[in-house]
């Protein structure tokens, strides 16, 4: 850095240098030729270097400190500049009156920033409430379907009016049985994406919301496959999860390391499920001695190579995206940025055809 701010000095400095060598050179060259050669020269010439050389090195000062103090400014907005001359003093009130106009202007967006963000978050809130209560009646009409058929099976009388009140009732309940069931999947993507929605939102204030703690990670894997089972067993696929012993201790946050982990799932079944053949995702830990790995392992439809340099890229489908209309590229992005946040790294293989492995790499718990 010393060597940097040298060359800089002498850069700037080099007129002076330049008009004063060539001053004394000139004053040289005067009294030699008006004295044919009989002045006594190199007294004064020692004289002016002398004073020279006091000169330049108290400038050197000023300019060395002043520059240090900028380069540090750079890192540290509170540290102080400590200008000497006038120059250095008008620079540093030009900064520091730019320094409070973007801190101002600064203050104002965040403030704004965040009265959005509590508005999108209090909406978000609010939309929740009529999707959890369209789930209700939506599960309610599910479990007691038998209410809908006057004589369910239609065997009772197979001729005249009550034979075709039952076909009727029979109709009804099928086709309400259907409706039903489509009304239920579009609620849970409604609901699934109001989630991501808010944890976005979450992950702007992550400090705030962040409890580092020990964590099976075994307990919190069955958590997660237990609550889709109903997914795993819609979509055809199995977990497998691979583990030598009952418990691994991890360090994470338990609430965020899981919505990592439920998303990864999520994912893997989505793209396992397309074809009608059953198939396996595996969940494979393995525990070293600083480090534990979670490796997520589907048999699904894999991922192009040209796409995989983007996964992580908020609101990015790809290939995968464009044929599915339910990805909304934003899972992907909390995974990484929640990740990242946690101090964990997150890693994915991929090969079109064959499925995807996503590894979490965790701190282990000793």
């Amino acid at each position: 850095m010393t060597r940097k701010i040298f060359f800089s000095f002498i850069r700037d400095k080099s007129v002076i240098i330049t008009g004063f060598f060539a001053d004394t050179f000139l004053l040289i060259l005067f009294y030699t030729l008006s004295a044919n050669g009989q002045a006594e020269i190199l007294y004064p010439v020692v004289l002016s270097l002398l004073i020279f050389l006091i000169l330049i090195n108290i400038e050197w000062f000023r300019y060395y400190r002043f520059t240090l103090n900028l380069q540090r400014c750079a890192e540290n907005v509170s540290y102080e500049l400590q200008p000497v001359t006038s120059e250095q003093k008008e620079a540093a009130e030009a900064i520091e009156h730019i320094h409070r106009k973007y801190l101002r202007q600064i203050t104002e967006i965040y403030s704004s920033n965040k009265d959005q963000r509590h508005f999108i978050s209090q909406w978000i809130h609010n939309m929740k409430t009529p999707v959890s209560v369209m789930d209700l009646i939506i599960r309610r009409g599910l479990e007691n379907k038998g209410e809908f058929d006057a004589d369910g099976d239609g065997s009772a009388d197979t001729g005249g009016e009550a034979g075709l009140d039952a076909g009727l009732g029979s109709g009804i309940d099928t086709g309400a049985m259907e409706m039903l069931s489509n009304l239920n999947e579009e609620n849970t993507k409604l609901n699934n994406i109001l989630e991501q929605v808010l944890n976005i939102l979450r992950l702007e204030d992550f400090t705030s919301d962040y409890v580092p703690e020990s964590v099976d990670l075994v307990a919190s894997v069955r958590s997660i496959i237990n609550g889709r089972k109903n997914q795993f067993i819609y979509n055809n696929v199995f977990p497998r999860l691979e583990c030598t012993e009952d418990t691994v201790p991890i360090l994470t946050d338990r609430k965020w390391n899981e919505l990592i982990i439920d998303q990864l799932v999520s994912n893997a079944i989505k793209y396992s499920g397309i074809d009608e053949r059953s198939k396996n995702i595996r969940f494979i830990i393995k525990k070293q001695k600083e480090m534990t790995t979670l490796t997520i392992r589907d048999e699904g439809i894999g991922i192009p190579s040209y796409d995989m340099s983007k996964v992580f890229e908020p609101f990015f489908t790809g290939e995968n995206g464009r044929k599915n209309r339910n990805a909304t590229g934003i899972g992907l992005y909390i995974c990484s940025v929640a990740a990242r946040k946690l101090g964990h790294t997150l890693s994915i293989e991929s090969e079109a055809g064959k499925g995807t492995s996503v590894t979490i790499s965790y701190l282990s718990k000793l």
